[in-house]
């Protein structure tokens, strides 16, 4: 007897909740308006947000680390990071929940942070949420990796690689730019996301579903099944219309 496997749907099939949208636009209101009161100098308020080694380590002034995530130096450079960080919120938000794109993504954003100043001389200044970007990148493609089974690994690192290429190498030098914080926050997120989904994978796994087609041979047993566990779980078959 030959069966032929089918994929009907797994875990990224369906999101898994409703509030996605929410947590994006408040990601971003929260980055308007920290960074509307950095670029107000006028403002007592605007010296406590930005991060530099002096200030975090020296000076312990710890919260400069997760408040300097929300910080951005330019309208430009808010707009840059709010379209990616507005949909990779919602999609991660959606999938996974607040708990990860929203608690787990300012946590990284403070270690990312932490990291790279740790880098940087004395009175050197990062700001910007594309740490957390790219953290949240590196979550994402490494749970599609993990998850979407119905493709070959081959296929899957194809999608994969294709991706970081496309999106998320520069096409050019931008001096400014925290080369470091975006790709230390990409390697963060598949160590996040690998561990979310050892993890989590019972439940993961729990919603892949397949059918099973008999190609060939008689209707299919419990007896002739019985070197084929993952039917037998499934119990669900089909068969083509001339059969």
């Amino acid at each position: 007897m030959e069966i032929e496997k089918r994929f009907i749907e797994n875990y990224l099939t369906h999101r898994k909740y409703s509030y996605g949208k929410l947590f994006s636009f408040l990601f971003i209101g929260l980055c308007v308006v920290f960074s509307q009161f950095y670029w107000d100098q006028s403002l007592s308020l605007s010296q406590y947000l930005s991060a530099n080694p002096k200030l975090v380590f020296e000076e312990n002034e710890l919260w400069r680390l997760f408040s300097t995530s929300f910080v951005h130096g330019g309208i430009e450079h808010l707009l840059s990071n709010s379209l990616m960080l507005f949909i990779l919120t919602y999609f991660v938000t959606s999938f996974y929940g607040a708990s990860v794109s929203f608690g787990l993504g300012i946590l990284a954003g403070a270690i990312i942070n932490a990291f790279v100043i740790m880098q940087y001389e004395n009175n050197t200044t990062l700001v910007g949420a594309s740490g957390i970007v790219f953290f949240l990148w590196g979550f994402w493609l490494i749970l599609y990796l993990f998850i979407e089974t119905q493709y070959s690994w081959p296929s899957r690192l194809l999608r994969v690689l294709g991706v970081f290429i496309i999106l998320l190498v520069p096409t050019s030098y931008v001096p400014n730019t925290s080369y470091l914080a975006h790709y230390f926050g990409f390697i963060l997120g598949l160590a996040f996301g690998s561990s979310y989904f050892l993890l989590h994978k019972q439940r993961i796994r729990s919603y892949e579903k397949w059918e099973y087609r008999v190609v060939s041979g008689p209707e299919p047993n419990l007896e002739q099944l019985a070197e084929r566990p993952e039917a037998i779980e499934e119990e669900s078959f089909w068969r083509d219309p001339q059969e």
